[in-house]
């Protein structure tokens, strides 16, 4: 049986464990010239700024990258207790470069994790689609010694997401899509790096950038933004800590915090995001994750949602702690 529903075909047999959902053809190339343009911006990082007659490149450039893959899948046949097919997939990726030379230190990072869930029901004959996770981040940082554990530092930072996501349990309703919302930051300032495992950014001068492109799609304001605007700026301080260590032998810490203070707007409202991953080395390729992620945003609205005659409604919005957990066993890939 074969169903076309909003610009996707979806095939679907109740009994049967193998779900096909195929992208549109227009969506998929728009988020397939992103993916390839980041992985170009990546890959072509590690050869500038190298001097023509540097004859070893791994003298100063270190590359590294992490995949993290889980998968759960379930099928009932004529099972008597109820119950639908089910199939997740959450993939958390990560690529490294780093450049060191003399005084300068150039560090940059791609993070991309994208999660789903799909569960076939069969009453209705059909499959539901959610996404568990959709994030992206690149992350560029540039450092020059200024007297030793001191380095003045350049620093750029994009956020976005690739699919669309919705107000779930409402799945007709977008509240964000490909750069929409996307964050944008422009800091300078010092650093301050004892080690390999620490490093603490100051900075006083910091653009903040935020945009929803989807005009008439995503809603600005859930972000930020006045009605009708597209394009949100803050100018304020930018501190971002790394930490990264050994609890025990086999399981490694990584924390990363950043704070943001508006000078224009209640400067005493600081945005504060906070992400740690305690990584579980089971064997070379067997591995678990338990990510971490808090989000405060002074200017980001939260749906509120009771139940409202017996139906869940949302009865307006709120600012709070955002706060996102996975726990991930599956195959791990570290190079």
């Amino acid at each position: 049986m074969l169903k076309k529903q909003k610009g996707k075909l979806i095939s679907f047999k109740p009994y049967n464990k193998v779900f096909y959902l195929c992208v549109g053809k227009r969506e998929y190339m728009k988020r397939s010239l992103l993916f390839f343009l980041i992985l170009i911006c990546i890959t072509t990082a590690k050869s500038s700024n190298i001097e023509q007659d540097t004859l070893n490149w791994r003298d100063y450039w270190l590359l590294q990258g992490k995949v993290y893959l889980h998968l759960s899948q379930g099928a009932q046949i004529n099972w008597a207790k109820g119950g639908d097919n089910i199939f997740s997939s959450l993939i958390k990726t990560q690529f490294k470069t780093k450049y060191k030379k003399n005084k300068q230190i150039w560090d940059n990072t791609f993070n991309w994790n994208y999660g789903f869930l799909l569960v076939g029901v069969k009453e209705e004959q059909k499959v539901e689609k959610r996404n568990s996770d959709d994030y992206i981040e690149i992350n560029s940082s540039y450092g020059y010694n200024a007297k030793g554990k001191f380095y003045y530092n350049a620093l750029f930072n994009f956020k976005s997401q690739f699919f669309k996501g919705y107000k779930y349990p409402n799945d007709s309703v977008v509240v964000s899509n490909l750069l929409s919302p996307a964050y944008i930051i422009f800091s300078a300032g010092m650093i301050y790096k004892p080690s390999e495992a620490l490093s603490v950014m100051v900075s006083p001068l910091t653009s903040k950038t935020t945009m929803v492109i989807k005009e008439g799609m995503v809603d600005g304001t859930q972000y930020g933004l006045k009605e009708d605007d597209r394009i949100y700026k803050e100018v304020g301080a930018y501190i971002t800590i790394n930490y990264k260590t050994d609890i025990v032998k086999n399981i490694k810490l990584e924390n990363e915090l950043t704070l943001f203070s508006n000078y224009q707007y209640k400067p005493e409202n600081i945005d504060v995001e906070l992400k740690s991953d305690f990584n579980f080395i089971i064997n070379k390729n067997i591995k678990a994750l338990l990510s971490l992620h808090f989000i405060y945003d002074d200017d980001a609205k939260i749906p509120v949602n009771k139940f409202v005659n017996d139906k869940y409604t949302q009865v307006g919005y709120t600012k709070g702690l955002q706060f996102q957990e996975k726990i991930m066993l599956g195959i791990g890939i570290d190079f």
